[in-house]
């Protein structure tokens, strides 16, 4: 029995003994055909509303799945995303491990070269020092060779000048006695008396003038030469001499404007300049230990550039590329803004 049904009987129920006491035929037919409206509009009204209902549930339902596959797909995709950052993570560790790896390689390799360079300019640096110490041994026994053979010099020209003046002498004494005058008497001679009668023997005396003549052509051959004209403080002599290209005596000029000056502005200069000497006599070994000095006692002049870049520059002409190089480096580090670090960098770019 359904809904319907049940109320309609219900109701039939609950009317009948009014119909039976009071309701007419007529009445009771009316009765009924509102029954049957009624129960027409209930059913009608339970169709529309179990169809309204079964259409949302199946709306809903529809809805539901959309939902799910809405909600799968999502869910696939966070995945998926979820995959590809933990791919992206593991890839930026490699890259990060990948990169400090390198970094760490470069820097061991640009610290190891550093260490090699600094091993480098320091066995040059003992290098220079020794061949420095070389140098100057050299110069020292040099000098006293010098010395010794002008203590010789001055010894044989004095002892030419005594025989000379022995000579004149006894040329005097000659000419004395064969004129018949009387000698003149020296501090260091004793008195002779010549007479008439002692020209025969005064032939042999005249004899020996050439031979007066001869010593005293031994005694100007035997002198030292003369010595250079003294350059002025200005070092204007030196200079003149070393624009003339004697540099062996504008190399002595500079010396003594050094020993003169000290360690003036003018000493700088003229011991940049003896280096500049033995430069262009190609003695480069020697020049390096001048420019040294410079360098050494007096590294804020403005001419330790130059003498540092002159040192390259020997040691270039000594065939010896890697010192050079190293000198050109330091000397780019050490004057960066001087005209003779820009020099430097245009030498190494030749090399």
């Amino acid at each position: 029995m359904n809904k319907s049904a049940l109320i309609s009987l219900l109701l039939s129920f609950a009317l009948l003994p009014l119909l039976v006491q009071c309701a007419s035929q007529d009445e009771l037919n009316q009765i009924n055909y509102q029954l049957r409206m009624l129960n027409k509009k209930v059913v009608e009204l339970e169709a529309t509303t179990v169809d309204n209902l079964q259409k949302r549930q199946a709306s809903s339902a529809s809805q539901m799945d959309q939902l799910y596959r809405e909600f799968l797909q999502f869910k696939s995709d966070l995945e998926e995303t979820g995959h590809l950052n933990r791919r992206l993570t593991e890839q930026n560790k490699e890259l990060e491990n990948a990169f400090k790896s390198y970094a760490k390689t470069e820097e061991e390799k640009r610290a190891a070269e550093l260490k090699r360079l600094e091993q480098e300019i320091v066995e040059k640096d003992r290098s220079i020092g020794n061949l420095a110490e070389q140098l100057k041994l050299q110069q020292d026994n040099l000098k006293a060779i010098q010395d010794a053979r002008v203590e010789e010099a001055k010894r044989k020209a004095e002892a030419a000048a005594r025989a000379a003046a022995e000579a004149r002498a006894k040329a005097e004494a000659a000419r004395s006695a064969s004129s018949g005058v009387p000698a003149k008497i020296s501090a260091d001679k004793q008195k002779t008396v010549f007479t008439s009668a002692a020209a025969g023997p005064a032939a042999p005396a005249a004899a020996a003038a050439p031979a007066v003549v001869e010593t005293s052509r031994t005694a100007v051959a035997a002198s030292p030469p003369a010595a250079s004209p003294a350059p002025s403080s200005s070092g204007t002599a030196a200079d003149d001499l070393f624009k003339k290209g004697d540099y062996r005596e504008a190399y002595r000029a500079f010396e003594e404007l050094t020993r003169n000056q000290e360690n003036s502005q003018v000493a700088i200069n003229a011991r940049y300049m003896m280096g500049e000497c033995l430069f262009a006599l190609k003695e480069y070994d020697q020049a390096i230990l001048d420019y040294q000095n410079i360098i050494t006692n007096n590294p804020s002049s403005a001419k330790a550039p130059a003498a540092m870049l002159r040192q390259g520059m020997a040691f270039e002409k000594l065939n010896d590329s890697d010192t050079a190089r190293i000198l050109y480096q330091k000397l780019i580090a050490s004057y960066k803004d001087s005209p003779e670090a820009a020099q430097a960098q245009q030498l190494i770019n030749k090399m």
